[in-house]
């Protein structure tokens, strides 16, 4: 893989162990933000629908296990085996584990922001929603191919092999999460403006349009948070001189995946009401 200094097999301990310590606080500092996140939307929505619930339980749970996952690797590499170069050439299962949590919870969100488009086209579109739904199952599909390759070889660097198909890989996520933050600004800011039955000049409306920018803003800004942590994965994961710290993106991509599903779901009722009336 990406990262070795190879002589005889002996790995610069400060580009692996040090990639995977420094990514796991990462990790688990985004993860306090999701549960914090989490505790917000029950708290405030009780009465929400019970499967845009289990969808934040199921997000969540898989992030608390990606987190799990991620501290084992972490204690194994740099408390049980610390300085045992031999350890830190063999596979971690959590490695498998954590790409098949990630690649999951990346398509459960996209697949409910496909739901969610296609709602607020008044269930006309669903060529968009389609597609973006094909681009995740393709991502998905591909992320369950790479965790075979990865839990069926034994050393870390045969992670190697993934290199050609991770771009693929990469790319239906980044495209899905491209139509997704276009088609939102459409629908949510660009089509009312154009609609005369709402004027964002008229004072009533002006909360309307306010609080509709501002969830605009809000998925925008998950939405681009996603496709910069995807970009940094792709841009470091065949750099030899930078080992394992595209982790660091790669153990939080779950939890901003359902951050952004938890922005989503606080989105108030009322205005998919009206904007059905749009």
């Amino acid at each position: 893989m990406s990262g070795f200094s190879a002589a005889g097999h002996e790995i610069e301990i400060d580009i692996f162990l040090g990639a995977v310590v420094v990514s796991n606080y990462l990790s688990y500092l985004t993860m306090g933000i999701v549960l914090s996140a989490t505790w917000t939307y029950f708290s405030m929505f009780p009465a929400d629908r019970w499967w845009f619930k289990a969808l934040v339980i199921l997000c969540v749970s898989m992030c608390i296990c990606d987190t799990i996952a991620n501290g084992f690797w972490s204690y194994d590499w740099a408390v049980a085996n610390y300085g045992n170069t031999d350890a830190l050439d063999l596979m971690h299962w959590s490695v498998p584990a954590e790409g098949f949590l990630m690649s999951t919870c990346g398509l459960t969100v996209q697949l409910f922001y496909a739901w969610r488009l296609w709602v607020m086209s008044l269930k006309n579109n669903w060529i968009l929603p389609v597609v973006v739904g094909s681009l995740s199952i393709l991502g998905w599909c591909i992320g369950c191919w790479m965790v075979h390759v990865a839990a069926a070889h034994k050393h870390i660097s045969d992670l190697a092999l993934l290199v050609p198909v991770v771009y693929i890989w990469m790319g239906c996520f980044v495209a899905a999460d491209f139509l997704i933050t276009g088609s939102m600004i459409y629908y949510l800011d660009l089509r009312i403006r154009m609609n005369p039955e709402f004027p964002s000049g008229t004072s009533p409306n002006w909360f309307f349009h306010r609080n509709l920018r501002k969830l605009i803003v809000r998925t925008v800004e998950c939405n681009l948070l996603s496709l910069f942590a995807q970009s940094i994965i792709v841009g470091l994961f065949g750099r030899k001189n930078i080992g394992l710290y595209y982790l660091i993106t790669d153990m939080t991509l779950s939890k901003v995946y359902t951050f952004s599903l938890l922005v989503s779901c606080m989105f108030p009722p009322a205005f998919l009401i009206l904007l059905c009336l749009a």
